[in-house]
């Protein structure tokens, strides 16, 4: 598996990266165990990348089939707005993931306007831990085109993350043409860019080649972060970027089944989903005093159902 520089932070990665998002409990619940053997078929094919994040809950499903120490690159996520948070998140980190040292620390789904004003301290602590040499690199996930604009700008940062695909689907503030340009500005800044959501959540499953070949036709983009719930889909997407024929049984195999959120019973309308959802899908119908979903802003990603406190969402 091919191996390029993210941008100019040093540090080497596969074109191709494991996203665990869709293993843990915030989509298919996977055993530790169970995603181990994804993991590990990850590593048969020489990936070396894998993403996580403090809200996935999947630093115990990495450390299952990396094992402790291993010489892979790990990028994860905190959601903190302040140094006590952003303490916590690395603490946490380390100790689960069992080792002494974390290559990219991002600002997990910055919000435009939020991530340099009200989350400076946060940033400023991720410096911290990068100058004391705990992290390898800083970064930011995110699924709005300024936010991407804006870090381009920032010396701090080294690594962004944004959400891309051939619909827009999940782009916030802009269209899928406005956030590859985005990206561009970035990566001439000499910032490392990988992208996230391909197959935005799920939904472009019925044409993988398709979103594949957008993806890739990209300009400054270094890697690509996707996720995988069997290692069979592993195997699909390390074909896609060796170059290599995809057998006609892998691809029947590996058919993705389109899920979709629902509400299963009567919210509250407390809100509490609206607030963490990275794309505008849910709204709050005043009339109903519920929840209301637009499917064609939902990327499946699974942040809403946990803060849910009448378990009104469900992924079905």
């Amino acid at each position: 598996m091919e191996l390029v520089e993210l941008g100019k932070s040093g540090i080497k990665v596969t074109k191709l990266g494991l996203g665990s998002l869709p293993m843990g409990p915030l989509q298919a619940n996977l055993s530790p165990q169970e995603a181990a053997k994804i993991i590990r078929r990850a590593l048969d094919w020489g990936i070396n990348f894998f993403d996580t994040a403090q809200g996935y809950r999947t630093y115990e499903h990495l450390l299952a089939g990396l094992g402790p120490g291993s010489e892979v690159v790990i990028a994860t996520k905190t959601s903190a707005a302040d140094a006590k948070g952003v303490d916590e998140a690395v603490v946490e980190a380390l100790e689960k993931l069992k080792r002494d040292y974390i290559d990219i620390f991002h600002l997990h789904a910055a919000r435009e306007g939020e991530p340099f004003v009200k989350r400076a301290a946060a940033l400023e602590r991720l410096v911290h831990y990068k100058e004391k040499g705990t992290i390898g690199a800083i970064g930011i996930s995110t699924h709005f085109v300024k936010v991407t604009r804006q870090a381009a700008q920032v010396p701090e940062m080294d690594v962004v993350f944004p959400i891309i695909n051939k619909t827009g689907m999940g782009i916030i503030d802009g269209s899928a043409e406005e956030m590859a340009q985005a990206i561009e500005q970035a990566h001439r800044a000499g910032k490392g860019v990988y992208i996230m959501k391909v197959f935005a959540g799920g939904n472009l499953l019925d044409d993988r080649i398709g979103a594949l070949n957008y993806a890739i036709s990209l300009a400054g983009v270094d890697a690509f972060m996707i996720g995988a719930l069997r290692p069979e889909e592993v195997d699909y997407n390390a074909r896609y970027f060796l170059g290599e024929e995809i057998p006609s049984e892998l691809a029947e195999a590996t058919a993705g089944v389109t899920k979709r959120l629902v509400r299963i019973r009567n919210c509250k309308g407390c809100g509490a989903c609206v607030e963490v959802c990275p794309t505008g899908a849910l709204k709050i119908n005043e009339e109903e005093g519920m929840v209301t979903i637009d499917h064609s802003k939902c990327i499946l990603c699974g942040y809403c159902a946990p803060v849910c406190p009448q378990f009104a969402l469900r992924m079905v």
